[in-house]
């Protein structure tokens, strides 16, 4: 890798580590994959889930989109390819290849010249792909490969981080929650902590319902009882 391409992918990087969450981090981690190898005008991340189920992620374009859909559809491709077996799968002079021949034919009637396809370590149950199509070259530069995953692994990285935080604010939210709804029943039945939270896990499990969606419904309720009071003393003002 040059400095010129080791200077991208630092800045590229940075860049996917700043988002808040997981999705802000896929729309990140497409864009600046783009950037850092403009010979391919299409890039997507695309997923294949535990139930064999392929979806995409985030996408540059329609292009990199319909021609994901492509490789779902058939079961089959690059991009299927360099997920399912953790390795990286290039396509050069698309038009030649005889692998994937129906997806291929669908491909380049849809503009592409070649194709390049790096499976992203480290994201735990999700398998993700990163996917660069091109429409202008048919050959593809040794180098673009090496950036290619080199950028994966730090996207693996990025994303990984992405969804801890994610997942922590989830966690620091519904304590949150939780603990208003506790803090509700306390003041309205004269119930000890202990006894409310009991109160909270019995109708949870009673509706089939997470504790979550009880509190939620619990807090809400409240909430719509002060803004009736407010708007009745309003009325008679």
């Amino acid at each position: 890798m040059d400095g010129e391409s080791w200077e991208a992918v630092t800045g590229a990087v940075q860049a996917m580590h700043l988002q808040a969450d997981a999705a802000a981090a896929l729309e990140e981690v497409a864009a600046q994959a783009q950037r850092c190898l403009p010979e391919f005008e299409h890039v997507s991340v695309s997923a294949i889930d535990p139930d064999q189920s392929m979806r995409t992620l985030a996408a540059t374009s329609e292009t990199a989109a319909s021609l994901d859909k492509l490789q779902f559809n058939a079961g089959r491709g690059p991009c299927v390819e360099a997920i399912v077996g953790d390795e990286i799968v290039t396509v050069r002079h698309a038009v030649d290849e005889q692998r994937w021949p129906t997806y291929i034919g669908e491909a380049v009637a849809l503009g592409l010249r070649s194709q390049l396809c790096v499976r992203i370590p480290g994201v735990a149950r999700t398998a993700h792909g990163l996917n660069f199509y091109s429409t202008s070259q048919d050959d593809i530069d040794p180098g673009s490969i090496g950036v290619a995953e080199h950028f994966a692994v730090h996207a693996g990285i990025a994303l990984g981080r992405a969804r801890q935080e994610e997942q922590l604010r989830t966690a620091i939210g519904t304590r949150t929650l939780i603990g208003t709804a506790i803090g509700l029943l306390m003041e309205r039945f004269g119930m000890s902590q202990a006894h409310a939270f009991d109160h909270l896990v019995r109708v949870s499990s009673t509706e089939n319902r997470k504790l979550r969606l009880v509190a939620a419904d619990l807090v809400a309720a409240k909430e719509q009882s002060l803004h009736a009071a407010r708007g009745r003393s309003a009325t008679r003002l």
